[in-house]
């Protein structure tokens, strides 16, 4: 089944006429993913999809059992005709069937340029939407608010990382000496025994020596994990392609003054930002009030509060600060809380030589109200 909803497909096409662009092109392939190609006809990889104006929807996948098993379009085009070449295919496609001369393709603003260059060359006629950002805000647009269908799934991708905190505890209790890789085989265990079927990404597993980076390298080591000071875990489930994330606070032992602020800290500014959630709140807003709490007690947050979560485990929203350059700042537009949201919340505070604290939970949107759709909190032993 595919995501996208009827009404979100016309504002595709809306789109498409406003900006006189005859085909949209998405391309989902190893050397650059796109999860808008399942997004729109529920393959869940390796192929190009085609829709043109009229809203006709073309598929050309690299495995056409699995397409003819998983997608909804109007046609699936099998490459094996074209001698595996799907830009003779495409070129098909646009001189014979639909008899254009000249095309103008919008292009999603991750179709590599070696893509482009080799359709130049093949199709001579194609021109391109010179704004292919404009391309991605729409998709952006669209993917931050779910339906019921994708709902439910990131529910159950959540209720699968929630239940996996309990072996966490366990194993902080009764595996002293465990190590960091001990603990994320342990995850990605109890995970799969739940329901996943993958993890969201690479478990980050970090003992008091490694706590304070943002992201870990590599994402666990052999270190005992149970060390004296601020430790942490960032994981999450994916659950039929929809994504969780998670990030429990772990300390082990006396902490230092400063170590406690670092705690308390995190948890005001994750408060306050849970607080500040309702609808029609702008996004940068939720990050300022968190980021200034940091900010007042000594301690940066280097990154963005939080991320939308769907078919990918940073998807929009984003609730991150104002942009400052001029680019950013021409292309940004202020977004609002909205129903149908699913997005994290994820404040920290990191020192070197005192390990990094970062508590984060997924929230939903649902019919005006805010659902903590996951249940971390500090763990202390």
């Amino acid at each position: 089944m595919k995501p996208i909803t009827e009404d979100k497909f016309e504002s595709i096409l809306k789109f498409l006429e406003e900006k006189k662009i005859d085909v949209l092109l998405i391309n989902d392939y190893e050397n650059s993913r796109n999860v808008n190609l399942q997004y729109l006809s529920g393959h869940p990889t390796d192929a190009t999809i085609l829709i043109n104006s009229s809203g006709e929807s073309i598929l050309m996948p690299w495995d056409v059992p699995l397409a003819e098993k998983h997608s909804e379009v109007d046609e699936i085009i099998n490459p094996a005709n074209f001698s595996f070449n799907i830009f003779l295919a495409m070129k098909e496609l646009f001189e014979n069937r639909w008899k254009k001369s000249s095309i103008t393709v919008g292009a999603h603003s991750m179709t590599t340029y070696g893509f482009i260059v080799k359709m130049k060359a093949i199709i001579p006629g194609v021109k391109y939407f010179e704004e292919p950002i404009q391309i991605t805000q729409v998709f952006e647009k669209l993917r931050a608010t779910k339906t019921e269908f994708e709902i439910k799934k990131l529910i159950k991708a959540a209720q699968i990382g929630t239940r996996t905190i309990s072996d966490i505890q366990d194993f902080c209790i009764n595996t002293p000496d465990g190590t960091e890789k001990d603990l994320s085989f342990i995850v990605r265990k109890k995970m799969a025994e739940y329901g996943a079927d993958d993890v969201a990404f690479e478990p980050l597993v970090a003992n008091s020596s490694r706590a304070h980076e943002i992201h870990q390298h590599p994402f666990a080591s052999d270190q005992k994990f149970g060390l004296p000071g601020l430790a942490l875990i960032d994981f999450g489930a994916k659950f039929q392609g929809y994504h969780s994330d998670i990030t429990v606070p772990i300390s082990f032992g006396k902490l230092s003054d400063e170590q406690i602020t670092m705690r308390e800290l995190t948890i005001k500014s994750y408060e306050a930002a849970i607080e500040m959630i309702d609808i029609g709140v702008p996004l940068w807003k939720i990050h300022d009030i968190a980021e200034q709490i940091l900010k007042k007690g000594g301690y940066p947050m280097p990154y963005s509060l939080g991320h939308g979560l769907g078919l990918t485990e940073h998807d929009s929203p984003f609730i991150s600060r104002k942009p400052t350059d001029e680019y950013s700042k021409k292309h940004w537009k202020e977004e609002t809380i909205q129903d149908g949201m699913v997005f994290t919340i994820e404040p920290g505070a990191y020192k070197q030589g005192l390990g990094g604290q970062r508590l984060e939970n997924d929230i939903l949107i649902r019919n005006g109200k805010v659902e903590i759709i996951t249940k971390s909190e500090p763990l202390n032993f």
